[in-house]
């Protein structure tokens, strides 16, 4: 099969789809792969070390001919005329928040697979380091635009204990991957941590992790939600369905009894986010605005702020799924791996999604191979 590693397109994204270590693997197993020129620059690959791994360099549109695409985030709208029928398109795509990627797709009977909807043994399998790094990085950030330059508190998140200066607390929603991340980093600082998760079975988890450290988790609801939020200096948003758009669970009246200068960080703005005051997702260069006194950052891909480690963590993940494909076909190698299949979102431009149908308001279908 020809494959192609794209150099991304989005705003401060540095991460590449493949290393060349798993080029030197695709090229082993009988592939001809192709690699954009400079794709891995940004994570600290060069060119020569993707040709040594047999690579063949080449141009953005030269690339895009190929019949698997692969790429970390959904395709920028100027890539949407190389959508072409039967060609395979793999990236952390985050369709349910791209209506107008999603609609080209269908017009050009594109399949699409979203390493996001990926489930294997119940978990998120390659969606898992991405939101470990968002997590952690949250809490960073939130640490980071809570000082007074950024219009926030003037607040030093972790406090100074030796004299007395307590801590700052950390209010998380959600309690999946991202959240316990964000919670650990958290902890590491000295903050105090409330996680607020909806499943009763998931909140005895969570207590039992986190027994005998600073840590609450409560059960969500709005009156929880809203009682937990007014005490947060920084507030972070975890919540994601897989393949479909959240609802915005975090009003814009909750925000408003915030302190003011506080921080609020949507690690799951990539699939349209839980936070009312958020219309749209910020830039890693330009990251936050303040709404009523908060500081919102709002950054769709955090990753793609440690191109070098997040590339490593997704790459490791990738390749078994980009070999199954070459080798079987993705018909083939979806009947073989319902894990494969749970990832595809479009198949030759039917939604076979359900969620992401649901959420654009798009016909869609069960998958049939």
């Amino acid at each position: 099969m020809k494959i192609a590693v794209i150099k991304e397109q989005k705003e401060g994204e540095g991460r590449v789809a493949a290393t060349p270590e798993n080029v030197q693997k695709m090229v082993d197993a009988g592939n001809e792969v192709l690699v954009e020129k400079d794709a891995g620059v940004g994570a600290g690959f060069s060119n020569e070390e993707f040709e040594q791994a047999g690579g063949k360099l080449v141009s953005h549109e030269e690339g895009w001919q190929a019949d698997l695409i692969i790429k970390v985030k959904e395709p920028d709208p100027e890539e949407y005329k190389y959508f072409s029928k039967g060609k395979i398109v793999w990236g952390f795509q985050h369709l349910a928040s791209s209506k107008p990627t999603v609609e080209a797709m269908m017009k050009a009977g594109t399949t699409a697979i979203g390493g996001e909807t990926i489930v294997k043994d119940g978990k998120l399998e390659l969606l898992a380091p991405m939101s470990a790094i968002a997590g952690r990085r949250s809490v960073i950030m939130g640490a980071y635009y809570l000082e007074a330059q950024h219009q926030g508190q003037g607040v030093l998140l972790p406090g100074i204990p030796d004299v007395g200066i307590k801590a700052g607390n950390v209010v998380i929603f959600g309690g999946g991957n991202a959240a316990v991340n964000a919670a650990q980093m958290a902890l590491g600082l000295g903050c105090s941590v409330v996680i607020i998760e909806l499943k009763d079975e998931r909140i005895k988890e969570l207590e039992k992790e986190f027994a005998g450290q600073n840590v609450r988790v409560v059960k969500s609801n709005d009156e929880n939600l809203a009682k937990e939020i007014k005490d947060a200096d920084v507030f972070i948003s975890t919540i994601l369905i897989p393949g479909a758009k959240p609802p915005k669970l975090v009003k814009e009246s909750m925000v408003k009894t915030m302190k003011k200068g506080s921080v609020i960080v949507d690690v799951a703005i990539d699939q349209g986010g839980t936070v009312e005051t958020i219309d749209q997702p910020t830039t890693i260069d330009d990251p936050v605005f303040v709404k009523d006194g908060i500081v919102h950052y709002a950054v769709p891909n955090q990753p793609g702020a440690v191109p070098r480690t997040a590339t490593m963590a997704l790459a490791a993940g990738n390749l078994k799924y980009l070999l199954e494909i070459a080798d079987k076909g993705i018909d083939g190698a979806a009947k073989a791996d319902p894990a494969l299949a749970s990832g595809i979102n479009i198949y030759n431009g039917t939604i076979v999604n359900e969620g992401l149908g649901k959420s654009l308001d798009l016909p869609y279908e069960k998958l049939s191979l």
